[in-house]
């Protein structure tokens, strides 16, 4: 019981971070670009937004891969 638990919270909280990583990231660079940079989409922000896609996504295909391998 506590292994699946684990199984299913580790993507989980590895995604959340990554999402939570990239968010930072894209912000805190707008942020600070804001006034130097006619352009709000930047190459930190755009790998921030990776970053969120990823860790959106992860956890779930984590999950698929690992259900897969179980069987």
């Amino acid at each position: 019981m506590l292994d699946k638990i684990l199984r299913r919270l580790l993507p989980q909280g590895i995604g959340l971070a990554l999402m939570v990583l990239g968010w930072y990231i894209s912000i805190v660079n707008v942020g600070l670009d804001k006034f130097s940079s006619p352009t709000i989409f930047t190459k930190a922000s755009a790998f921030g937004l990776l970053l969120i896609l990823i860790g959106a996504y992860l956890p779930q295909v984590w999950i698929l891969i690992l259900n897969r391998l179980k069987k």
